[in-house]
């Protein structure tokens, strides 16, 4: 059986077999390959068939889709060509963290007191309430006639309270209660700025208003507390250094800057109280006993170089 004529190829159309005899020519960096032939000038290549218009086109189309197909992949990935070519950031170095101590102080001080606040009461019961008004109003004359005469100023007796209250008795069975009369009330604080003469003012009082007068107590105090906190604060940060420079010692160290100071929560100097009965006998003198104390705690952070 014969093979069947194929049809005639036309000038400038490609063969049916083109792309698949046409090979992408060698680089020159891979070095010459074997000699196909040479030029010469005027003639075909020595020992190469002649290529026809044909073979020429259908290279020219394939070299262009190769080089097509190349840059299209190249610009499919431009995030990965900057990852690859971008310089890695550069890392700082931390600060190192300096070592520290933290301890606790504690400190004290101690005062006389230079201040006795006696609390005073005038207290008068009577059968109507402008009688025991009138009373009462007798009674407080006479208490701050004889705190004048003890040279305790104006100044120095406060009034705490006023009282005027109905006096009711038990009057027996059906839980019912009869008025007796009125008790008409006033409290002081009286402030002796020498408190060895505390005695002496307790005794002029009760002399002058009799029995109308009530001794609630005293409490010695200071006048001005604050030396004697700032003294309290004073051993308080000393015993902070002194702790932290122990520690520094145990450990090798040297004791650097204070880097915080933070006072705890301190009271007030806590004053002395003393019974009403510690002035039962009239001829005695109160002197003052004891001593106040203030306190005060503080928290202190030092570097260790």
């Amino acid at each position: 059986m014969s093979a069947a004529p194929r049809p005639p190829v036309r000038d400038g159309e490609p063969g049916p077999t083109a792309f698949a005899l046409a090979a992408p020519p060698v680089p020159r960096a891979l070095g010459p390959g074997p000699a196909v032939g040479r030029v010469r000038p005027g003639g075909p290549r020595t020992g190469a068939p002649a290529r026809s218009p044909r073979s020429r086109t259908s290279l020219r189309v394939l070299t262009a889709a190769v080089v097509a197909l190349g840059l299209s992949s190249a610009l499919a990935s431009p995030a990965a060509a900057l990852a690859v070519s971008a310089p890695a950031p550069a890392v700082a170095n931390p600060t190192p963290t300096p070592s520290t101590v933290t301890v606790t102080g504690t400190g004290s001080a101690s005062a006389v007191p230079d201040l006795a606040v006696v609390g005073m009461a005038v207290e008068v019961t009577a059968p109507t309430a402008e009688k025991a008004l009138a009373a009462q109003h007798a009674a407080v004359n006479a208490l701050l006639g004889a705190l004048r005469g003890q040279q305790v100023a104006e100044r120095d007796v406060r009034t705490d309270s006023l009282e005027l209250s109905a006096v009711y008795e038990d009057g027996g069975g059906g839980g019912t209660s009869k008025l007796t009369g009125y008790r008409a009330a006033q409290s002081f604080s009286v402030k002796v700025r020498e408190p060895r003469r505390t005695g002496r003012v307790i005794k002029a009082a009760v002399a002058a208003a009799g029995d109308a007068v009530r001794v609630n107590g005293v409490t010695f105090d200071l006048a001005d507390a604050r030396p004697l906190r700032a003294k309290a604060r004073e051993a308080a940060h000393e015993d902070a250094r002194s702790k932290a420079e122990h520690y520094a010692a145990l450990t090798g160290r040297e004791l650097g800057r204070l880097v915080s100071l933070t006072e705890a929560e301190s009271g007030n100097p806590r004053p002395l109280t003393v019974s009403p009965s510690a002035f039962a006998k009239q001829e005695g003198v109160l002197v003052a006993p004891g001593e106040i104390q203030d306190s005060v705690s503080v928290v202190a952070v030092y570097e260790l170089q």
